[in-house]
């Protein structure tokens, strides 16, 4: 009999900078009416998408401050590939912690990531640094954008339903934050920051090879559905690769 995968413990880390959502605004109101070249009023229509996201407090792993220095791409990337292997260990870390697990128990590693471009891929780099066994099963997910966690974890499920006892650990990580465009004025971008911030969120999960080990909140279901002709979406509002 097949059983469903167990969820062993859940963890989430996020850097140190928390910035407010009204000092996100204010921030971006001035950053879009010394850059747009729409009228005040059509910046100040907008700035109504802070007050409705239902959103406090953004983490970040950089100041606010920061973004007046207009970085490039690669100083982006740099501060992601230094950033994101930190949070994601963090996060793994507790994960572990929480679930009574050490990381030589793991046998398959997932990670998750679309905010920056990874090569070594995070999961090598997050075997070294958590001190895992060479022969763990790796799986790096980019490019999904805000379905990866949910596409990870089913990929998670399906890798620890393969071979019950596997443990697998899955790691979602992304800084939405250094992705921001100010020369960007659309709607989905100021959405986008009024939403999103940085973080990481790790799962442990593993199929029982015995009913009696069942104990453990599970997973019972998951799939997915491709919308056809729908590139555009991705393209239009992609945040990695655009100027």
């Amino acid at each position: 009999m097949q059983f469903h995968p167990n969820i062993h413990a859940v963890a989430t880390a996020v850097p140190t900078n928390c910035l407010k959502q009204a000092d996100v605004k204010a921030w971006a109101r001035r950053q879009f009416e010394n850059t747009s070249s729409k009228t005040p009023a059509h910046v100040e229509r907008l700035m109504g998408a802070f007050d409705n996201a239902g959103i406090e407090t953004h983490y970040s792993c950089v100041p606010l401050d920061w973004y007046d220095t207009r970085p490039g791409w690669r100083e982006k990337n740099r501060l992601y590939l230094q950033h994101a292997s930190a949070l994601a260990a963090d996060a793994a870390a507790r994960c572990l912690q929480n679930a009574g697990k050490t990381a030589d128990e793991i046998d398959c590693l997932i990670s998750v990531s679309t905010s920056g471009i990874a090569t070594p891929s995070l999961d090598a780099r997050l075997l070294t640094d958590l001190g895992m066994r060479a022969d763990v099963l790796r799986l790096p997910v980019f490019g999904l954008g805000c379905a990866g966690g949910v596409m990870g974890l089913a990929r998670a499920a399906d890798m620890a339903r393969a071979e019950p006892g596997r443990l697998v650990l899955l790691i979602v990580v992304e800084f939405c934050g250094l992705t921001f465009r100010s020369s960007d004025q659309s709607k989905s971008n100021i959405v986008a920051i009024a939403l999103f911030g940085d973080g990481a969120a790790a799962v442990l999960l593993s199929v029982p090879a015995d009913r009696r080990e069942a104990k453990l909140p599970m997973l019972s279901g998951w799939g997915e559905h491709t919308w056809p002709d729908s590139f555009s979406v991705m393209l239009r509002h992609g945040v990695v690769g655009r100027r």
